[in-house]
Protein backbone atom coordinates (compact mmCIF):
# COMPACT_ATOMS: atom_id res chain seq x y z
CA UNK A 1 0.00 0.00 0.00
CA UNK A 2 0.92 3.10 -1.05
CA UNK A 3 -0.91 5.45 0.63
CA UNK A 4 -3.99 5.54 3.42
CA UNK A 5 -6.79 8.54 3.92
CA UNK A 6 -10.00 7.20 5.58
CA UNK A 7 -11.08 5.42 2.91
CA UNK A 8 -9.37 6.52 -0.01
CA UNK A 9 -6.46 3.64 -0.48
CA UNK A 10 -3.72 3.78 -3.15
CA UNK A 11 -2.20 0.39 -3.74
CA UNK A 12 0.84 -0.83 -6.23
CA UNK A 13 -1.30 -3.00 -8.78
CA UNK A 14 0.09 -4.26 -12.31
CA UNK A 15 -1.27 -4.50 -15.89
CA UNK A 16 -0.40 -5.47 -19.12
CA UNK A 17 -0.85 -2.38 -21.73
CA UNK A 18 0.30 -2.14 -25.19
CA UNK A 19 1.24 1.03 -27.40
CA UNK A 20 1.61 1.58 -31.23
CA UNK A 21 3.56 4.22 -33.02
CA UNK A 22 1.04 6.03 -35.13
CA UNK A 23 2.23 7.26 -38.81
CA UNK A 24 3.06 10.82 -37.75
CA UNK A 25 5.60 9.40 -35.04
CA UNK A 26 3.07 10.04 -32.00
CA UNK A 27 2.96 6.93 -29.90
CA UNK A 28 -0.51 5.85 -28.99
CA UNK A 29 -0.66 4.85 -25.42
CA UNK A 30 -3.27 2.55 -23.70
CA UNK A 31 -5.05 3.67 -20.90
CA UNK A 32 -7.05 2.68 -18.02
CA UNK A 33 -9.16 4.91 -16.10
CA UNK A 34 -8.30 3.08 -12.62
CA UNK A 35 -11.12 3.31 -10.11
CA UNK A 36 -9.33 4.43 -6.46
CA UNK A 37 -12.40 4.49 -4.44
CA UNK A 38 -15.99 4.31 -4.99
CA UNK A 39 -18.12 6.21 -2.32
CA UNK A 40 -22.00 7.49 -1.84
CA UNK A 41 -21.16 11.13 -2.86
CA UNK A 42 -18.42 10.84 -4.90
CA UNK A 43 -16.00 7.73 -6.88
CA UNK A 44 -12.44 8.60 -7.09
CA UNK A 45 -10.33 7.62 -10.56
CA UNK A 46 -7.01 7.84 -11.73
CA UNK A 47 -5.70 7.79 -15.34
CA UNK A 48 -2.75 4.62 -15.48
CA UNK A 49 -0.82 4.50 -18.82
CA UNK A 50 0.94 1.39 -20.42
CA UNK A 51 4.20 -0.20 -18.82
CA UNK A 52 3.80 2.03 -15.89
CA UNK A 53 3.01 0.85 -12.30
CA UNK A 54 1.50 3.57 -10.69
CA UNK A 55 -1.46 5.89 -11.72
CA UNK A 56 -0.98 9.65 -12.63
CA UNK A 57 -2.29 10.38 -8.64
CA UNK A 58 -0.11 7.61 -7.14
CA UNK A 59 2.90 9.11 -8.89
CA UNK A 60 1.98 12.79 -7.51
CA UNK A 61 1.31 11.20 -4.01
CA UNK A 62 4.80 9.03 -4.55
CA UNK A 63 6.75 12.48 -5.38
CA UNK A 64 5.19 14.56 -2.71
CA UNK A 65 4.39 12.64 0.57
CA UNK A 66 7.97 12.07 1.53
CA UNK A 67 8.98 15.49 0.69
CA UNK A 68 8.98 17.98 3.92
CA UNK A 69 9.22 20.56 1.91
CA UNK A 70 5.91 20.00 0.12
CA UNK A 71 4.55 18.68 2.91
CA UNK A 72 1.80 21.18 4.39
CA UNK A 73 0.86 22.22 0.90
CA UNK A 74 -0.20 18.47 -0.01
CA UNK A 75 -1.91 18.39 3.23
CA UNK A 76 -4.12 21.42 1.74
CA UNK A 77 -5.07 19.11 -1.25
CA UNK A 78 -5.52 15.73 0.60
CA UNK A 79 -7.45 17.56 3.04
CA UNK A 80 -9.61 19.34 0.56
CA UNK A 81 -10.07 15.80 -1.23
CA UNK A 82 -11.36 14.65 2.45
CA UNK A 83 -14.43 17.15 2.14
CA UNK A 84 -14.89 15.81 -1.46
CA UNK A 85 -15.19 12.83 -0.56
CA UNK A 86 -17.69 13.90 1.96
CA UNK A 87 -19.72 16.60 0.06
CA UNK A 88 -19.10 15.86 -3.45
CA UNK A 89 -17.11 17.32 -6.33
CA UNK A 90 -18.50 20.73 -6.55
CA UNK A 91 -17.27 23.71 -8.46
CA UNK A 92 -16.44 25.41 -5.17
CA UNK A 93 -13.81 23.16 -4.39
CA UNK A 94 -11.47 23.28 -7.07
CA UNK A 95 -9.43 26.05 -9.73
CA UNK A 96 -10.63 26.22 -13.11
CA UNK A 97 -7.84 25.39 -15.74
CA UNK A 98 -8.02 23.94 -19.09
CA UNK A 99 -9.90 25.94 -21.86
CA UNK A 100 -13.38 26.76 -21.49
CA UNK A 101 -15.16 23.53 -23.30
CA UNK A 102 -13.21 20.83 -20.95
CA UNK A 103 -13.70 19.61 -17.14
CA UNK A 104 -9.77 20.08 -16.27
CA UNK A 105 -9.70 21.80 -13.04
CA UNK A 106 -7.18 21.94 -10.67
CA UNK A 107 -6.56 21.35 -6.22
CA UNK A 108 -6.40 23.44 -4.20
CA UNK A 109 -9.29 25.93 -4.55
CA UNK A 110 -8.99 29.53 -5.41
CA UNK A 111 -9.25 30.08 -1.58
CA UNK A 112 -6.41 28.18 -0.03
CA UNK A 113 -2.83 28.26 -0.71
CA UNK A 114 -0.41 25.91 -2.06
CA UNK A 115 2.86 25.65 -3.75
CA UNK A 116 1.28 22.35 -5.23
CA UNK A 117 -1.59 21.66 -7.99
CA UNK A 118 -2.97 18.53 -8.54
CA UNK A 119 -4.56 18.18 -11.78
CA UNK A 120 -8.45 16.87 -12.33
CA UNK A 121 -11.31 16.23 -14.71
CA UNK A 122 -14.72 16.72 -12.74
CA UNK A 123 -16.95 14.73 -14.82
CA UNK A 124 -19.91 15.22 -12.38
CA UNK A 125 -20.29 16.05 -9.15
CA UNK A 126 -20.30 12.57 -8.49
CA UNK A 127 -17.30 11.26 -10.67
CA UNK A 128 -13.75 12.68 -9.93
CA UNK A 129 -10.48 11.87 -12.15
CA UNK A 130 -7.32 12.46 -10.62
CA UNK A 131 -4.73 13.16 -12.47
CA UNK A 132 -1.01 14.00 -11.75
CA UNK A 133 0.40 17.70 -11.12
CA UNK A 134 3.32 19.39 -9.13
CA UNK A 135 4.95 22.53 -7.53
CA UNK A 136 3.11 25.77 -9.43
CA UNK A 137 6.64 28.18 -9.83
CA UNK A 138 4.57 30.05 -12.75
CA UNK A 139 2.07 32.66 -13.54
CA UNK A 140 0.32 29.79 -15.48
CA UNK A 141 0.88 26.28 -15.88
CA UNK A 142 1.36 26.93 -19.75
CA UNK A 143 4.55 27.99 -18.76
CA UNK A 144 6.01 25.38 -16.64
CA UNK A 145 6.35 22.75 -19.58
CA UNK A 146 5.58 19.60 -17.19
CA UNK A 147 2.44 21.49 -15.54
CA UNK A 148 1.43 21.52 -19.03
CA UNK A 149 1.81 18.35 -20.01
CA UNK A 150 -0.21 17.08 -17.21
CA UNK A 151 -2.98 19.24 -17.81
CA UNK A 152 -2.57 18.46 -22.05
CA UNK A 153 -2.90 14.94 -20.72
CA UNK A 154 -5.95 15.27 -18.76
CA UNK A 155 -7.66 17.41 -21.75
CA UNK A 156 -7.43 13.89 -24.34
CA UNK A 157 -8.71 11.99 -21.62
CA UNK A 158 -11.34 14.15 -21.08
CA UNK A 159 -11.90 14.71 -25.13
CA UNK A 160 -12.32 10.63 -25.30
CA UNK A 161 -14.19 10.08 -22.75
CA UNK A 162 -17.16 12.88 -24.30
CA UNK A 163 -16.47 11.11 -27.19
CA UNK A 164 -17.63 7.79 -25.74
CA UNK A 165 -20.26 9.89 -23.64
CA UNK A 166 -21.83 11.17 -26.32
CA UNK A 167 -21.73 7.50 -28.20
CA UNK A 168 -23.25 6.07 -24.93
CA UNK A 169 -20.03 3.79 -24.84
CA UNK A 170 -19.15 5.70 -21.46
CA UNK A 171 -22.20 5.96 -19.33
CA UNK A 172 -21.97 8.16 -15.76
CA UNK A 173 -24.76 6.41 -13.45
CA UNK A 174 -24.32 7.50 -10.01
CA UNK A 175 -20.99 7.83 -8.74
CA UNK A 176 -19.82 4.96 -11.61
CA UNK A 177 -18.46 5.32 -14.87
CA UNK A 178 -19.85 2.56 -16.75
CA UNK A 179 -18.34 1.13 -20.06
CA UNK A 180 -15.36 0.60 -21.99
CA UNK A 181 -12.39 2.35 -19.15
CA UNK A 182 -9.56 1.62 -21.34
CA UNK A 183 -8.69 3.66 -24.71
CA UNK A 184 -6.25 5.32 -26.44
CA UNK A 185 -4.19 8.35 -26.42
CA UNK A 186 -1.73 9.99 -28.89
CA UNK A 187 1.20 11.34 -26.63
Amino acid sequence: MIFCSKNLVVSKKSRTFAASIENDGTMQRDLLLKLLESGEMVSIYSPQFQGEEYSEFEKFLLTFMDNTEYGEDLGVIMGRLETIKRMGAEDRYFRYEGRSFDRVKALPAYLESSRLRLYCLCISSKVLILGNGGVKETQTYQEDPYLNKCVETLQKIDFEIRQRENRKEIIVRGTQLHGTLTFYIND
